[in-house]
């Protein structure tokens, strides 16, 4: 094969060109054919890109790329996303880290299915096995449906009915409310979805640390009600034993006592009586002495 410049040239380079725009015709074939096959498309490659920032454009040779900067957790098939690819990209992986919540976005022309947008959606989720606290937000541009579905097992204030009602209003306003003449801000559906969902783990967060530090409360105030109480109880007992102390020293001798008193009164006595007979005999010896003649005496 020859140039212009009449040199030969090999024949590879061509052929590789060839190839090259073969394999982009055909992507974009299966790209036109997502809204059909969107969770064979996700689930292909379900794990985290370990460089998020990784830009994607279209293929130069006009085929539709499928924008994948976040390890497969970007279905755009239409490139709504535009230029702003990488600030979204850049939202899921702050969302990620700051909150544990993965967030995953598909946005096709239409769900190509009977079934409600949310069981679409919900459907398309459980086919990518996601973990828990997995967030999909489904976009059906011609369809003009929107869905935002949880994965089972996620945490409550993600899974509950009220957190996935602020979710689906937060993407919806940018492409509801739009002026005559404007476009819809797909980035912003998104980016602001994502706002809601770290206002809701910061909500959370402050709700648990409130609940923690009130059960802690109530516990010191039951553990300080009981040290009173015992004490209460101490200091009660020994009122009732001092004034019973008290009680029975007012109540004068026991019975006992009085026995005590009477058998000493009774022993004073006889020891007075013995005194007295042997005083007695004591002096009528004294008077025999003197007078030996004193008996006969009248």
């Amino acid at each position: 094969m020859y140039g212009r410049d009449g040199r030969p040239h090999s024949t590879d380079g061509v052929m590789r060109r060839l190839a090259r725009r073969c394999a982009a015709s055909t992507l974009a074939l299966v790209l036109a054919a997502a809204g059909a096959i969107a969770p064979a498309a996700l689930a292909d490659d379900p794990s985290p890109s370990p460089s998020p920032s990784t830009s994607t454009s279209q293929a130069s040779d006009g085929a539709a790329a499928d924008v994948d900067p976040n390890g497969g957790y970007i279905l755009d098939t239409q490139n709504l996303l535009g230029n702003d690819i990488a600030k979204v990209s850049d939202a899921i992986t702050r969302t990620r880290e700051q909150t544990g919540v993965q967030v995953r976005l598909i946005y096709v022309d239409s769900f190509n299915s009977t079934d409600s947008p949310d069981e679409w959606a919900r459907q398309t989720l459980r086919s990518l096995d996601p973990g828990p606290n997995t967030v999909l937000l489904a976009v059906a541009t011609n369809d003009g449906n929107l869905a935002v579905v949880v994965s089972p097992g996620s945490d409550e204030w993600l899974g509950s009915q009220k957190s996935v009602d602020a979710l689906s209003e937060a993407a919806s306003a940018p492409l509801t409310g739009v002026k005559a003449g404007e476009s819809p801000d797909w980035a912003r559906s998104a980016i602001d979805m994502m706002d809601v969902i770290a206002k809701e783990k910061d909500t959370a967060t402050s709700r648990s640390a409130v609940s923690i530090g009130v059960v802690a409360l109530v516990g010191v105030v039951a553990l300080a009600a009981v040290a009173v109480g015992v004490v209460i109880v101490v200091r009660r007992r020994r009122e009732v034993d001092s004034d019973a102390e008290k009680d029975v020293r007012d109540e004068g001798p026991t019975p006992d006592d009085d026995e005590s008193a009477v058998a000493a009164d009774a022993a004073d006595a006889a020891d007075a009586a013995e005194s007295t007979d042997a005083a007695d005999a004591a002096d009528t010896q004294a008077v025999t002495a003197v007078d030996p003649h004193a008996k006969y005496k009248g």
